[in-house]
């Protein structure tokens, strides 16, 4: 994408009382020098940045958290804004096109942040790439003076732009319900562990545990301990007759010493404890955020 037009960058000013949604902004850069950095926080030009990377890998720091953004990623953020975007010691090259927008964007950029951070990964045959390189070759041809036209490409970008995130959101959000939906189903495996999760998935072991834990604020892990910790309370319970050994082995630890030591971490103390403190119940039913499939 775009490896045969030449660097440059290019800055808009449009006076207009309408508040549009306008590129104000558009570059393609390829920086080798480590001296590239942009701390964003007292910036005083105000708009919305999208920097797609074409080749190589840059990096990007917001609130903290560290994002790599490598070939095929775009991250977008709020300038100024608590961010800082550079070439990392660990890359010799980031090539990159950055489209900059009107403040007036901020709403959409929110959407897309709450949905799925400020780092995405954009197919390379959706036709957003061929909207991002429509907007350089536009640039060079000098027809994007028209506030009209520059302000209706600008929509069309975002409303296609949001709508992809929306889509891709969904999708993940799926997976993750694949995962968390599978330990419930086999939380009995002593042999369930991470890696069959990220089979199940397709996702690699490091992106599952972040995902699953932006969504349901735990890790998969945990998750899976909570769950067969809940189903041996309702054995316990519901079945005098079960051994504390036998309960273990249903919930799928092998181990029962190991059993014990988690449930009381867990739930203050021991399974035999609270089997005794519970004996006044017929019975317990565990209540889940959604029914549970029989």
């Amino acid at each position: 994408m775009l490896k045969d037009y030449p660097y440059t960058a290019i800055k808009y000013q449009f006076f207009s009382d309408l508040p549009l949604i306008t590129l104000v902004g558009i570059g393609l850069q390829d920086i080798t020098d480590h001296a590239y950095s942009w701390h964003n926080l007292h910036r005083r030009d105000k708009h919305c940045l999208l920097q797609y990377c074409i080749s190589g890998q840059g990096a990007l720091t917001v609130n903290n958290s560290t994002y790599t953004v490598s070939k095929g990623k775009a991250f977008l953020i709020n300038i100024p804004g608590n961010s800082h975007y550079y070439l990392p010691q660990n890359s010799s090259r980031w090539k990159f096109i950055y489209l900059e927008f009107s403040a007036e964007t901020l709403p959409l950029l929110c959407k897309i942040h709450n949905r799925l951070g400020p780092v995405i990964y954009l197919e390379k045959e959706t036709e957003l790439i061929q909207q991002i390189s429509s907007f350089y070759e536009h640039a060079l041809n000098n027809t994007l003076n028209s506030l009209f036209l520059n302000t209706k490409l600008a929509y069309n970008f975002w409303m296609d732009l949001l709508n992809y995130s929306l889509a891709y959101s969904a999708e993940n959000s799926a997976k993750i319900d694949i995962a968390k939906q599978y330990i419930e189903h086999n939380y009995w495996k002593s042999t369930l562990n991470i890696d069959m999760l990220a089979d199940e998935t397709g996702y690699s072991k490091y992106h599952l545990c972040k995902k699953f834990h932006k969504q349901f604020g735990i890790s998969p892990m945990k998750y899976l301990q909570q769950m067969r910790i809940s189903v041996a309370c309702k054995l316990l319970i519901n079945k005098p007759d079960f051994t504390v050994k036998k309960i273990a082995a249903e919930v799928g630890f092998n181990d029962s010493d190991y059993f014990c030591k988690v449930f009381k971490l867990l739930k203050g103390t021991t399974p035999n404890t609270f089997r005794k403190q519970s004996a006044y119940y017929n019975s317990l039913q565990i209540i889940y955020e959604k029914p549970q499939k029989n």
